[in-house]
């Protein structure tokens, strides 16, 4: 009898619930909980279950120590900057493409229901939070979106071993209106402030129009719309738009570096949502790579030098002042930055810095970004250099709202001069110094709008290398957000978006006759001493002379054939690569579980 008690004692206290950890059936039961669940979608990187089910959380910012972000130079390659990408050529086929992808979605569908039913919260609590997990979910289905175009929808948890979970890609049309709808509850029920670096209404107002906007253009652009999905996108990106303009507490800021530069983000009036860092807690290492500490490769090319307006708001090769014609716009890199849109100079560098001309690093094409550097930041105070810098990361700002806004209106046919001034111009009216220093630079005239052109001082701009495809309003609508947002990662979505990826080629280079994609920051070689001479040819594998007399020179770098990059419109080598391929061991394991899992146009061999 004794033995037997003990027995049952024991079997009770080994079955015993833990005390000091959580399981589903006794974490959803206070607000604080659910809060905490809600940060793993912040900043670290998310988990469910295996080794592989984990997937980046969505305000990941400057990243962490040298853990390089999506800022800068570490966003994926676009046609801002040179770099060595090239495109892939092989279907991958390890990729785990339920755990990674899938994860996020059920992460948000758990939140979502556990909530649902927990009847310590009020009704405001509870909404708020279902709220929350839907704008998550909404961003993740967009991001699934932008990595694969059609994807399944689960808007519930599924059982593990339920057929359902085994579902095709629902179409790229569905998914969109699935955002729409999640967004718009979002917009609805989330609060309007709830406390500081936490998702509030207008964090989500602000997300709305990102990924509305993205999905309502991949829509258009190629050629997947249906029902009328990308008019949903776009009138909801403008409906959040509208939101923001209208709350009055926003604005653009006339000190535009200083967005990317700022400790402390909370009262500068263009930053919607921002990540903090400090020292001992979350440090970064962006600082590092533009205070001559690191080297910038890879860096901005001659060709997107040439997107920034002239000071008159013409295109530089249609611009009397900028003249270009004379020289075919070779001439001295200083020389060329002068009298142009003043975020030129808010973003890049005055003077070239080119490898081998000092002892602190270059950058790969002698033209160098300061935009995320601190006006007092030098080479010596630790904050400044390695991993250890602490400036925060704008996650979304007003400007982008503004860009965002417009670019809806002229796909709907609502872009008129008063939603110019109300966006675009806003944008130009900033007082913008040169580092933070003497007089503001000159502003870039207001964009005018007559007919179907756009005119600057009364001139209709009609650029030499405007793509033929895109009318003049959008393009130079296009040319703005490139300008407003350089270097911030958004660039190779743009391109995907627009159905643009022709923007990236390169493979057209002449060796004898470089193009601007092909050469950076143009400087006087002929004047450097023999010992510095030595130095930039050890440090840069190519010069290109323009001229005999070698005064001007600049870094070539795509003499090499890995920096070439071809395009073609009607060859599905090129244009598959606006979509990854779903993993072929993905596809296998469906099939074999008895199920059909469509891959993607052009990767299916």
């Amino acid at each position: 009898m004794a033995l037997g008690l003990f027995l049952f004692s024991c079997n009770s206290y080994l079955d015993r619930k833990s005390q000091d950890s959580f399981d589903a059936s006794n974490y959803w039961t206070s607000e604080n909980n659910v809060r905490l669940y809600a940060q793993g979608c912040y900043v670290n990187r998310c988990s469910m279950t295996g080794a592989n089910a984990t997937s980046e959380a969505y305000f990941y910012g400057y990243g962490t120590t040298y853990a390089y972000p999506k800022f800068f130079m570490w966003v994926p390659w676009a046609d801002e900057f040179v770099n060595s990408s090239s495109w892939t050529t092989v279907t991958t086929t390890t990729q785990s493409y339920l755990n990674f992808d899938f994860a996020m979605v059920r992460r948000h569908n758990i939140m979502y229901e556990e909530v649902d039913k927990m009847s310590m919260l009020s009704d405001e609590a509870r909404n708020h939070w279902k709220g929350v997990a839907l704008f998550f979910r909404g961003l993740e289905y967009t991001r699934m979106a932008s990595q694969f175009g059609d994807f399944p929808i689960f808007t519930t948890t599924q059982s593990v071993n339920s057929d359902s979970l085994y579902k095709d890609r629902d179409p790229l049309y569905k998914v969109a209106l699935q955002v729409v709808s999640d967004f718009r509850y979002a917009a609805d029920n989330v609060r309007l402030n709830d406390g500081a670096c936490q998702v509030n209404r207008y964090v989500v107002y602000a997300y709305m129009t990102r990924d509305l906007l993205y999905l309502g253009t991949l829509l258009k652009y190629q050629n997947k719309d249906s029902n009328g999905a990308a008019q949903a996108c776009f009138d909801g990106c403008k409906w959040a738009a509208e939101q923001l303009m209208q709350s009055g507490k926003y604005a653009v800021t006339d000190d535009y570096r200083a967005v990317f530069t700022s400790e402390d983000l909370t009262s500068n009036k263009d930053v919607i949502f921002f990540r903090a860092y400090a020292t001992g807690k979350a440090t970064h290492c962006v600082v590092s790579y533009s205070n001559d500490y690191e080297e910038q490769d890879p860096s901005a090319s001659q060709k997107f030098i040439n997107m920034y307006l002239d000071a008159d708001g013409l295109p530089i090769k249609q611009s009397p002042v900028y003249n270009y014609a004379s020289d075919n716009g070779v001439r001295i890199y200083s020389e060329q930055v002068k009298n142009r849109d003043p975020r030129l100079l808010a973003t890049f560098r005055d003077t070239a810095v080119i490898r081998g001309c000092t002892s602190t690093p270059g950058t790969a094409t002698g033209i160098s970004a300061w935009k995320f550097l601190p006006y007092a930041a030098n080479s010596t105070d630790a904050k400044y250099t390695s991993q250890n810098n602490i400036t925060a990361a704008p996650l979304i700002r007003y400007s982008e709202v503004l860009l965002n806004y417009a670019e809806a209106c002229y796909e709907t046919g609502t872009f008129t001069q008063a939603i110019a001034d109300a966006t675009i111009n806003k944008l130009r009216d900033r007082n913008i110094k040169c580092n933070n220093k003497g007089n503001n630079l000159t502003k870039v005239p207001h964009m005018v709008l007559e007919g179907t052109n756009v005119t600057a001082n009364g001139v209709i701009i009609n650029d030499p290398d405007r793509d033929t495809d895109v009318p003049p309003i959008l393009w130079e609508i296009r040319r703005e957000r490139a300008v407003e947002l350089s270097m911030e990662g958004q660039r190779r979505n743009d391109l995907q978006r627009w159905g643009k990826f022709s923007y990236l080629k390169t493979a057209q280079v002449d060796d004898a006759h470089p193009s601007e994609l092909a050469y950076g920051a143009i400087f006087d070689y002929r004047d450097l001493s023999s010992s510095v001479k030595a130095s930039v040819r050890k440090s840069n594998p190519k010069l290109y002379s323009f001229n005999a007399d070698s005064s001007l020179v600049a870094v070539y770098n795509l003499y090499n054939v890995k920096y070439r990059r071809d395009w073609k419109d009607d060859d599905v080598t090129y244009t598959r690569q606006y979509f990854q391929a779903v993993p072929l061991n993905t596809i296998k394991f469906y099939k074999d579980k008895g199920h059909t899992l469509t891959q993607n146009p052009g990767w299916d061999n």
